[in-house]
């Protein structure tokens, strides 16, 4: 059995709003100019290309309101579609890193965004956790206009995605001897994060 795949896999996690993709950019700018080739994928956004076509949603934020075995076979498909994609790309000492949430709110209860199936399909060698504070949050979700996040911009629930996030992370780990990291993204130090990230990684090459 192979434990793991010839690049470095990290799987990114966060509640709404805590800032990933923005650090995750960053990152990339900071990893191409010490020429450390960093893919960054989004779980939902191959998750939502084929929830299009099968006509399960019009828009991204509607997948969470699907029934839970849907949005599990959304998420096989899109886990099984990324580890391919990287394979053809990368090579040993390259870093796929894959963006996503630990856990989704649903119309009927809270959901794992990463389940079993999903951590034997990746096999991470670091599960990477970023975290802010609530109030931070909750005003990056209000400045984002692009995204529905009001059934979630709440302190309370804020917190409790915050802590299941860490439980999960860590419970997910278990099943494949992985790493978790946990980073602050404070406002205004969007770099340090990223740099934070990058050197954890780095000492995974």
């Amino acid at each position: 059995m192979n434990l793991r795949h010839p690049f470095i896999v990290a799987i990114a996690l966060g509640v709404p709003g805590v800032g990933k993709t923005t650090v995750l950019r960053k990152l990339v700018e900071i990893a191409e100019r010490e020429n450390i080739r960093v893919k960054v994928v989004n779980l939902g956004d191959y998750m939502l290309r084929e929830a299009l076509k099968r006509g399960y949603v019009d828009q991204r934020d509607k997948i969470r309101y699907l029934k839970l075995r849907q949005q599990l076979e959304l998420q096989i498909h899109a886990a099984n579609a990324i580890i391919e994609d990287a394979l053809e790309e990368l090579k040993e000492g390259d870093i796929l890193i894959i963006d996503t949430h630990a856990v989704i709110k649903t119309s009927v209860g809270y959901w794992t965004g990463i389940p079993r199936i999903l951590m034997e399909l990746f096999k991470p060698d670091v599960l990477i956790i970023i975290e802010a504070s609530v109030d931070e949050i909750i005003s990056r979700q209000q400045r984002d206009k692009s995204r529905y996040r009001k059934d979630i911009a709440k302190p309370e629930i804020v917190k409790n995605l915050m802590e299941q996030t860490r439980m999960l992370a860590f419970s997910a780990a278990l099943t494949t001897s992985s790493l978790v990291k946990i980073v602050e993204n404070k406002e205004g130090h969007v770099e340090d994060t990223a740099r934070e990230i990058l050197g954890t990684l780095k000492g995974l090459i």
